[in-house]
C-alpha cells in the first residue's frame, strides 16, 4: 500500500478537477474545493513531490496539470474512488 498518501479527499478532488481540464490555476482550484490557500498549497506540494502534478508559471499565475506520464495512473485512482 505504498500509495496511501494519495487517498485523501482533497487530493482526489484536485486530481478530478485537473483531469477535466488542460490546466488550472491555484485560484481555480481554491474556488472549486472551497479551501484555504495554505491547505491547497500543502496538498499540491504533496502531489508535486510525488511527481503526479507539475506547475508552470505564466505572469503572476501558477498553473497546475497532471504530468502526462501519470495520466493512466491518475485515471485509475480516480475511477477507484468514484
Amino acid at each position: 500500500m505504498k500509495n496511501l498518501w494519495l487517498f485523501n479527499e482533497k487530493r482526489i478532488a484536485i486530481l478530478q478537477e485537473l483531469l477535466g481540464c488542460d490546466a488550472a490555476t491555484g485560484c481555480d482550484l481554491r474556488e472549486y474545493l472551497r479551501i484555504k490557500k495554505t491547505l491547497l498549497s500543502y496538498h499540491l506540494s504533496v502531489l508535486r513531490e510525488k511527481g503526479i502534478v507539475e506547475e508552470s508559471k505564466k505572469g503572476r499565475d501558477k498553473y497546475y496539470r497532471i504530468r502526462k506520464e501519470k495520466l493512466p495512473f491518475v485515471k485509475k485512482v480516480v475511477s477507484m474512488v468514484e
